[in-house]
């Protein structure tokens, strides 16, 4: 799980990055931003999910634990 959680927030981090630096020369980010734009639009939706899934796997260790 928690590897799920670093790759959605990690996932997130890109997709910002390539939104602020779209159409400045990176290739990378432009293509990445052309193949899924909502998400380069709006990364804080990635964010918003890895968080939630953060706050699900404390409650899951506070339940186990």
């Amino acid at each position: 799980m928690l590897q799920f959680i670093f790759a959605v927030l990690c996932a997130g981090g890109v997709f910002l990055l390539a939104g602020v630096t779209r159409n400045h020369g990176w290739t990378i980010a432009d293509q990445l931003c052309f193949q899924g734009a909502a998400f380069c639009d709006n990364p804080s939706l990635i964010v918003f999910v890895g968080s939630v899934l953060v706050i699900v796997a404390a409650i899951q260790l506070m339940v186990r634990g």
